[in-house]
């Protein structure tokens, strides 16, 4: 049980509690800090910081799509405004109907290349991959097909990756027509566009209708004729002032210039915006797509499902699960609504969760050691001067030097003032013990001399006893002793009383009788003992004391 004690106080001295206690508070208080800052939402979580960025991202990137298709309408009915009013001119100039154009090569070339500088000039004031217009007429009806072949002009840009070069194709029209005004034609070109590869062509036709701010549409992303490109045009319809419809014309957005046009400065990690149409999948092959401005981003080429999750959505083509945000948006009002997408892969957001994770825990971990140390530090600080008081102490050293603590000085004033009253008082001790020894040693020989006295007394007081005793007549002695043993108890009393030295008045007193009776007492006693006076019964008491003390006398 001594031992446990010892290994008890052991494990919990002073400085041991002090960096306890003051780890303890620190903790406390780190613990109250970071619950401060979770109460007042200091420290967000993943999903809120993904939310909010993804959020700032989808907003952005809704207004770039929305300010791009507004642009490019504004600017498709623009451009069939001014086609149907020259066609309204020159064909009234011409005194002939639309029809008449059809095999009238001379009268549509005149057309196309009195349009092929307006359509350049729009071209490269437009955010487009290309522009066309196509009229309701043929250069030659009679081949197979003609019923689907219809003339006109289609302009793409040539290397729009880089700005420095703003050289156009040709890829619908005459090509000597546009070697003419330095347009190349495209490798895939063709004189004619085809009205059954046309996207959305009969939706186009039934626009004309409409009033002329409601007839653009923007159609279903679809693959060039004789290209592997892919694109989405921003189409509005050529109506004549009497309603006849004499065509379409528009904009070209290719995928690759969306992605290029589109890409989005962001910090997201594989971010992908998308605009597909809206539905209970996400198909991705009949959207168009971008992703960052440094160039990253995936391009999913699958239908993909959509799950919300709390704040973010959850997107996956089977292969690859992104999170992201949806919202529905709606670019003309003759298409069914989109839908924009903004997302991230999930591995990424989850690797962000981890990150995160691993550095709060680093942090927790760096705060950790940072109060071990200071407290270490501080209780090693402050609890040096009081340990070195402490060995000052063990040391019995109490004197009047200074320390760092001013009650370690004054319990060393104090000490030392004790020490100095503890000395006076042991002198004080000391010299009483002195006397109290020399007072003894005077007793001791007043004692000796006293016994001294006393067996001096002894003998003398032997040596009278044995002169008496040879007084005494031994057949008296011999009575005395006899009559001892018939004295009664209240007889006996008193004969003690006289054998201890007290006097008659004594005896009174303490026995409680009167005069008359002791001396009626004394009387019988008298007469038992053989003795004749209190002188005489005295005598023969001492001889009979110093018997007993000497038998061998």
């Amino acid at each position: 049980m001594h031992g446990w004690k010892a290994f008890h106080y052991s494990a919990w001295s002073l400085r041991r509690k002090l960096f306890g206690y003051m780890l303890l508070l620190t903790m406390l208080l780190l613990l109250a800090l970071v619950g401060g800052l979770l109460f007042f939402e200091l420290f967000d979580s993943v999903e809120k910081r993904t939310h909010e960025a993804l959020d700032i991202q989808l907003e952005i990137f809704e207004k770039d799509v929305s300010s791009h298709f507004e642009n490019l309408a504004a600017a498709g009915l623009q451009l069939s405004h001014a086609i149907s009013g020259y066609l309204d001119d020159y064909l009234a100039e011409e005194e002939i109907g639309l029809t008449a154009l059809n095999d009238d090569t001379q009268r549509l070339e005149q057309i196309q290349r009195e349009w092929i500088e307006p359509l350049q000039e729009t071209m490269q004031k437009e955010n487009c991959s290309g522009v066309f217009f196509m009229l309701d007429a043929t250069v030659n009806s009679g081949v197979a097909g003609a019923e689907y072949s219809r003339v006109g002009l289609y302009l793409q840009r040539n290397g729009y990756r880089d700005s420095a070069d703003e050289s156009l194709l040709l890829y619908r029209g005459p090509a000597e027509l546009g070697k003419e005004f330095g347009i190349m034609p495209h490798r895939k070109w063709r004189l004619e566009f085809r009205t059954d590869l046309f996207p959305n062509y009969r939706e186009l036709c039934a626009c004309a209708e409409k009033t002329h701010v409601e007839s653009y549409l923007l159609t279903d992303r679809f693959v060039l004729p004789g290209t592997s490109d892919e694109a989405v045009l921003m189409t509005a319809p050529i109506v004549g002032a009497d309603g006849v419809f004499y065509g379409v014309c528009g904009y070209e957005v290719s995928t690759s210039y969306f992605t290029a046009y589109h890409a989005q400065p962001t910090k997201l990690s594989s971010l992908t915006c998308m605009v597909v149409p809206d539905g209970d999948t996400l198909d991705a092959q009949k959207g168009l797509f971008c992703g960052s401005s440094d160039g990253c981003g995936l391009v999913p080429d699958a239908q993909m499902t959509m799950e919300q999750r709390g704040s973010l959505a959850t997107v996956s083509d089977g292969d690859t699960t992104y999170i992201g945000l949806l919202r529905h948006y709606e670019p003309t009002p003759n298409n069914p609504p989109f839908l924009l997408a903004v997302m991230i892969r999930q591995s990424d957001y989850d690797r962000e969760i981890a990150q995160t994770r691993a550095q709060f825990l680093v942090l927790l971990a760096l705060l950790g050691f940072f109060c071990v140390s200071c407290c270490l530090f501080f209780s090693r600080r402050y609890l040096s001067p009081i340990l070195r008081g402490l060995e000052k102490l063990k040391s019995d050293a109490h004197t009047d030097a200074q320390t760092e603590i001013p009650e370690i000085d004054d319990l060393f004033r104090f000490l030392a003032e004790k020490d100095r009253d503890r000395e006076d008082a042991l002198s004080v001790l000391l010299r009483e013990k002195e006397l109290a020894q020399a007072e003894k040693e005077r007793l001791q020989r007043e004692f000796a001399a006293a016994q001294n006295q006393y067996e001096t007394a002894r003998a003398e007081i032997a040596r009278l006893a044995y002169d008496r005793k040879n007084e005494i007549d031994p057949a008296d002695y011999r009575q005395f002793l006899e009559g001892i043993d018939r004295l009664t108890p209240t007889e006996r009393r008193i004969f003690d009383y006289y054998l201890s030295g007290k006097s008659v008045k004594e005896i009174i007193e303490i026995a409680g009788i009167k005069e008359s009776t002791l001396r009626y007492h004394n009387q019988n006693i008298y007469g038992k003992l053989g003795v004749n006076s209190l002188k005489q019964l005295l005598r023969c008491a001492a001889l009979m004391h110093e018997d007993e003390q000497n038998p061998e006398k």
